[in-house]
């Protein structure tokens, strides 16, 4: 984590820490008025840092990423991030979704917004309408296991296990459970976690 005290400052970043743990104590202590984060951290996940950041103090996340996959996007801008920046993008726009943080504002592309949009339209949507079990069993699923695993998993009967894996083919509009694993892969639904039940939308 690097820590950005002054809007447009080219100075040194004012801390830097390693993992969740020294970021949030050098937060504690430098009271910093933006927090760069990387979303893969030594012993957390930088979102849910961020998450707890902007949850806890006035001061603004932008996550860095090595990965720019549609799921960090989203949990990024759900988690309150002021901006989500690609590492792979130039040097002028992680300074420039700095300076926007730092005015206490958020720097989402507008295709950036368009993804998320889409993501909870097509994705958090329809892992909305699933029963808290089904998501079980959807889970499962997307890690290959049989009816018989998943039903000694979850402490189902096997003819229990069929209803859910039917019910979640029909609420993701699948049409097998091979369908289901690629869908749930593809989107990386394992890493999203449970969605609330009205997806935050991007502002118009």
């Amino acid at each position: 984590m690097d820590s950005a005290a002054a809007r447009g400052s080219t100075r040194r970043p004012a801390a830097e820490a390693g993992t969740a743990a020294e970021a949030l104590a050098r937060l504690a202590a430098e009271r910093p008025a933006v927090a760069v984060i990387d979303v893969q951290l030594g012993d957390g996940c930088g979102i849910d840092l961020g998450r707890r950041i902007v949850a806890q103090t006035p001061c603004a996340v932008v996550l860095l990423t090595a990965f720019d996959w549609d799921v960090y996007l989203v949990q990024a801008w759900e988690a309150g991030a002021a901006a989500f920046i690609a590492k792979s993008a130039d040097t002028e726009a992680l300074v420039e979704a700095i300076r926007t943080a730092a005015d206490g504002e958020r720097a989402f592309s507008d295709a950036q917004q368009a993804r998320i949009a889409a993501w909870q339209r097509d994705v958090a949507g329809r892992l909305a309408q699933l029963s808290d079990r089904e998501y079980a069993v959807l889970r499962l699923l997307a890690e290959g296991a049989t009816n018989r695993e998943i039903a000694a998993e979850l402490g189902l009967a096997v003819k229990t296990v069929e209803a859910h894996v039917h019910g979640v083919l029909h609420k993701l509009r699948q049409s097998s459970r091979r369908a289901v694993q690629v869908w749930a892969q593809q989107h990386r639904i394992i890493a999203y976690g449970r969605p609330d039940a009205q997806p935050r939308r991007p502002p118009e």
